[in-house]
């Protein structure tokens, strides 16, 4: 018995600056006159004005011309040569004059394509993301797949089945997709389309440093590996990525563990306090104060920063920011205060506005801001 065979179907239209009517034309022709021998004969039967330049490399970078030529960067390159030879087949088909040259020359000449070499691997799965907008049968990563997971990275197959947890800091790696990068009151952000095996997910950066320092890597076809936080609310899971390197860099200079593991930390809740409330530190009472007075701690003191930036991108958490806030208003006397700044990310740009009262803040309290439900991130500076 024969093994049934499987394989993935993609249609053509389907394809990025290929359109439908061209398509549908070149079915209509393949139907009438049969399968195409090769790159020549689908040029000679197709009409030159129903198929651009755009088209024929779009259909050559997603290998539609595997079966008539192998070497897609060659067919790619070559469209002026088969637009010329297809506008020359046409005029002879159509003209009832003569050739000047009439069985002088061999009537199946055909002209030579570019000499070129292929696309390499990666440059083919790369031409193959542009024309379909993903990876259809590899995936530039495939190959470090083992490397990767004794490095402790997360793939988006554990975003997809939602076993991260809020505050989660974790590794990721892929290929950089696309990328938006704006610029607010604030400094500039950017939004990135990351594709690893399993999908593709979305990450934010609010580090105009990690923007500027890494800015040449941060581009379309770049393999990256990333340092993410993990953010969970109502809203979904928003991924903010605090460190980017090179993809092989990272491969290089990270040790591999004997097993596949995955690094994954919880953002370190700092020491916390209650200000309002002493009934939270233990009091030793006389006796022991008597026997043990080295032992009787003095209340920490509160380190004031100069700035708190809280990051949100709706008004659902401005309650609890409040709250939070109300408990760090600045006393009159107070010798340094903390300006704070609510900044809302919006689609083209993010709105930046500084809270007109006077706070004290601490790591402490940004620990605690960073808790509350649908609050992106919480920059502080000391």
């Amino acid at each position: 018995m024969q093994q049934e065979k499987f394989a993935i179907r993609f249609g053509l239209g389907g394809i990025k600056a290929v359109g439908f009517g061209v398509m549908e034309t070149a079915i209509k022709e393949r139907d009438a006159g049969g399968k195409f021998a090769d790159i020549y004969d689908f040029a000679e039967r197709l009409n030159p004005r129903s198929i651009n330049k755009k088209s024929i490399e779009a259909l050559a970078k997603a290998g539609a011309f595997d079966a008539l030529q192998k070497n897609r960067r060659q067919v790619a390159e070559s469209f002026d040569v088969l637009a010329a030879y297809s506008a020359e087949k046409t005029e002879e088909a159509t003209s009832n004059q003569m050739s000047l040259f009439g069985g002088l020359m061999d009537a199946n000449a055909k002209p030579e394509l570019k000499k070129t070499d292929d696309w390499t691997k990666v440059e083919r799965l790369q031409k193959e993301f542009e024309a379909f907008g993903f990876f259809l049968n590899e995936h530039p990563l495939d190959d470090s797949l083992s490397d990767l997971r004794k490095r402790g990275v997360i793939f988006s197959d554990k975003l997809e089945r939602d076993e991260l947890e809020d505050n989660n800091l974790i590794k990721m790696a892929g290929v950089i997709a696309g990328s938006k990068h704006r610029s607010g009151p604030r400094g500039r952000f950017a939004y990135m389309s990351i594709s690893d095996p399993y999908g593709i997910y979305e990450a934010m950066i609010f580090d105009e440093g990690i923007i500027t320092s890494a800015r040449d890597i941060l581009v379309d076809g770049s393999a990256v590996s990333l340092e993410c936080l993990i953010k969970k609310d109502d809203g979904g899971v928003r991924i903010l990525i605090r460190d980017v390197k090179k993809l092989e860099d990272f491969l290089q200079n990270t040790k591999a563990q004997e097993k596949d593991f995955e690094d994954i930390k919880k953002q370190p809740a700092r020491n916390n306090y209650n200000r309002n409330n002493n009934s939270n530190f233990s009091r030793p009472n006389q006796e022991s104060a008597k026997a043990a007075p080295q032992q009787v701690a003095a209340a920490p003191v509160k380190k004031t920063l100069a700035k708190v930036d809280i990051i949100i991108k709706s008004r659902d958490p401005v309650f609890g920011i409040k709250a939070q806030l109300s408990q760090c208003l600045a006393p009159a006397n107070a010798e340094k205060t903390t300006a704070v700044f609510l900044s809302i990310v919006g689609e083209k740009n993010i709105t930046k506005v500084e809270l007109p009262q006077k706070y004290c803040l601490d790591e402490v309290d940004v620990s605690k801001l960073r808790r509350i439900e649908k609050v992106i991130d919480v920059e502080a500076a000391a």
